[in-house]
């Protein structure tokens, strides 16, 4: 308590001393706005009128009056504001003006950020002000400590040297947060995004629940689909919506980014704590973690892998940082325990307590050094009282649930028993051979580590060679990573998904540990990102050439050119190389955003007229995956939108009425459908192995892009 105390009172003493430079840099700040407005005016009215596209008239004014106006900021705060630090006249020019620009840029992400955050509540312009503040606080702040920093150049001591690290890394921690909030919040509302097909599923259940206005039982308009998770996410969804008064993607998606970011937040504090309070490694921590490919694409959409993951994560959290008073404690923190872990069942499953218990209960034993005398007397009274404890809160389900007979039906035995095969002979078989084999799952602490794999394997390479040298808490969190993978060996359909729990044990392990992996693995990774950053540049011009170059946003082009230098860049300069590779993963991750966008509006979105023209119809949807259908829902809100197999090619002829509408899937380049009323771009997906051969080959064109037209239902053959 007194080291934060400590700590609030250096941040308040600094802020002090800094105000008269504050107010100096806000009169330079004052003079760059003008001198913006400036530049925009005459560069629109006089030197771009040539131009006639206005979109990109406007778009190179702004750049060339951001551009001066930075320069002129630049000029005056290191002539003027920062005059007294010798930073400013040894360290190089470019250097310098490259670092300013980047803290500059830094806030101007952080405005952006805010302010879309913040106007969903109040008007645009108060958001704007309070983005404007924030960013400008935290330019200030990377300019003073990184940009224009004080550095000492004689009697460096180990406590300095230290304090120049941490100087380092309040930088990194800021512009790595910035980047992971932008790249996590970019199309967070957008249909096209990268995700599970479960995410619709979900959205159809709680709009179902919402339409029989009760919290109890659970519906579906899939019968099947009813009881199949427990409720928690589905209230989190009706919550986030006002009871669908305000139904749209961003508000069912935002609390995942909540529960991804809290879970982040762990690694950092895990990190930190584990590496001797160094601020540097819990910073790694949580990038690691936001860089996992995983974590991107489970840890934003409307699925439970957001909370499961909180929930569970924070039973191991909750004991590592408390210990060893977490672990001698006989009542409160099992019972704490036993809370967290039942918000962890209410979230996904009853199922998930196997795991936590297993986990906990190696970590006891390990401790007590496998003396199972001591493990029975002193953990296991407390272990069982944790089970209980989860068990009673999951039990709530069934006490308030009107239907608590479908629960067993649907979501014990089908959800859940129903995922063993259906004998030892085919559970051995599948264990060892196919796609849901123990080899699989082994492999998927790779498939969800991503771009990150390389680096991942050699610290399980040099933990393993140097086992002997783990602290304790670094073999706890290998325990519980081998834990939850024995547990997930058991059932039949084995998936990388279930061992998402484990990821955040695996990015505190590579933060402590990333120093001692050899540096060719991380310059593997960016090989990596650079090979995945090249061809999401080729389909961008690809797509371009067929819908034009406008239908991207004109960051698009300098984003994927700048990530491509940036992990160039990495490679050229080994001191950062291995720090670099979770910022480049995660500029990976907003490029493929900014590439999906096209997807959106307008280009993936039906035109006004077109959703006047569906008003009060129905429109048959062909889905390739349930619930598919539950898009469009978002897409011609005034429709009625009904969903039918897409290998039948056509809608059930027995419930179709001839004013009724459908959806045909088209290549790009075909012509339009006769009566058609409306179109839309779309990504295909679920290719087909004889499709990715052909556009592995060369026809990217014909298999990845399509699209969709709303016609007649009348104009759409009719099943043989």
């Amino acid at each position: 308590m007194n080291k934060i105390f400590q700590t609030a009172s250096s941040v308040i003493a600094w802020s002090w001393r800094q105000r008269h430079r504050f107010f100096q840099f806000g009169l330079v700040g004052v003079s760059g706005v003008a001198i913006n407005q400036l530049v925009i005016w005459i560069c629109q009215e006089k030197l771009y009128v040539g131009v006639e596209n206005l979109s990109l008239r406007l778009n190179l004014a702004m750049f060339t009056g951001i551009v001066l106006g930075m320069t002129n900021n630049f000029y005056w705060n290191r002539k003027w504001t920062w005059k007294d630090r010798d930073r400013t006249r040894n360290l190089p020019l470019t250097h310098q003006y490259v670092q300013y620009a980047t803290a500059n840029w830094a806030g101007i992400l952080v405005q952006v950020a805010i302010t879309n955050v913040l106007v969903r509540w109040i008007p645009y312009l108060p958001a704007n002000l309070a983005g404007i503040a924030v960013a400008c606080v935290i330019n200030f702040i990377l300019t003073d400590l990184w940009t224009f920093r004080h550095v000492r150049t004689e009697g460096i001591d180990p406590e300095a040297e230290r304090l120049e690290q941490a100087r380092v890394a309040l930088p990194l921690l800021i512009s790595g947060l910035v980047l992971g909030l932008c790249t996590f919040l970019h199309g967070l509302g957008a249909v096209s995004i990268l995700r599970n097909g479960d995410e619709m599923v979900y959205i159809q259940i709680t709009r179902s629940i919402i339409a029989g206005d009760h919290w109890l039982p659970l519906q579906s308009d899939m019968v099947a689909m009813t009881n199949t998770k427990p409720p928690l996410l589905f209230w989190q969804g009706i919550i986030s919506t006002d009871w669908g008064q305000d139904w749209n993607l961003v508000a069912l998606r935002w609390p995942s980014i909540v529960w991804t970011f809290a879970t982040a937040l762990m690694c950092g504090l895990l990190g930190w704590r584990l590496t001797q309070r160094n601020v540097f490694s819990g910073i790694l921590a949580a990038m690691f973690y936001l860089a996992f490919f995983s974590t991107y694409r489970y840890g934003r959409p409307y699925l439970t892998n957001p909370p499961e993951t909180f929930w569970v994560f924070s039973c191991f959290f909750t004991m590592l940082w408390w210990k060893p008073k977490s672990f001698d404690s006989r009542f409160l923190f099992p019972t704490i325990i036993g809370v967290l872990a039942g918000m962890a069942l209410l979230t996904k499953s009853f199922a998930q307590l196997l795991p936590i218990g297993f986990g906990l209960g190696w970590w006891h034993l390990y401790l007590h050094e496998w003396k199972w005398g001591i493990f029975l007397r002193r953990s296991l009274p407390g272990l069982l009282w944790t089970t209980i404890v989860a068990l009673g809160m999951f039990s709530l389900w069934f006490v308030f649930d009107p239907e608590p007979q479908l629960i067993w039906r649907n979501f014990v035995m089908g959800e859940n028993v129903g995922k063993m095969a259906g004998g030892v002979t085919l559970w051995f078989q599948g264990f060892f051979w196919g796609g849901n084999s123990v080899w699989t799952l082994a492999g998927s602490w790779f498939v969800n580590a991503g771009l990150l794999a390389f680096p991942l394997f050699g610290v399980c390479v040099e933990c393993w060679k140097h086992r002997s040298k783990l602290i304790t808490e670094e073999r706890l969190l290998w325990i519980w990573v081998f834990a939850i993978f024995i547990v997930f060996c058991i059932p039949a359909q084995r998936s990388g998904r279930y061992l998402l729990e484990a990821m955040p044990a695996l990015a505190i392990l590579m933060a402590t540990r990333w120093h001692h992996v050899g540096r060719n693995a991380f310059v593997i990774s960016h090989i990596a990102i650079i090979a995945v950053l090249l061809p999401i540049g080729w389909l961008s011009f690809l797509l371009g050439r067929e819908v034009g170059f406008d239908a991207f946003s004109w960051w698009h082009w300098p984003l994927v050119a700048a990530s491509i230098a940036f992990a160039v860049i990495s490679i050229a300069r080994p001191r950062w190389t291995a720090m670099c590779a979770a910022p480049a993963s995660l500029a990976v991750f907003l490029s493929l955003s900014s590439f999906l966008s096209v997807f959106n509006a307008p280009l993936g979105t039906f035109s006004q007229q077109t959703i006047d023209a569906t008003t009060n119809r129905v429109v048959w949807i062909p889905e390739n995956f349930r619930s598919v259908a539950e898009n469009h829902r978002f897409l011609l809100p005034s429709a009625t939108v009904r969903g039918f197999p897409s290998q039948e090619k056509s809608p059930p002829q027995d419930q179709v009425q001839s004013s009724d509408l459908a959806v045909i899937i088209l290549p790009l380049s075909s012509p339009e459908p006769i009566g058609a009323i409306g179109s839309r771009i779309e990504m295909t997906s679920r290719h087909t192995a004889q499709q990715i051969w052909e556009m592995a080959t060369g026809k990217v064109q014909e298999h990845l892009f399509c699209r969709e037209w709303i016609v007649p239902v009348t104009a759409v053959p009719a099943n043989p």
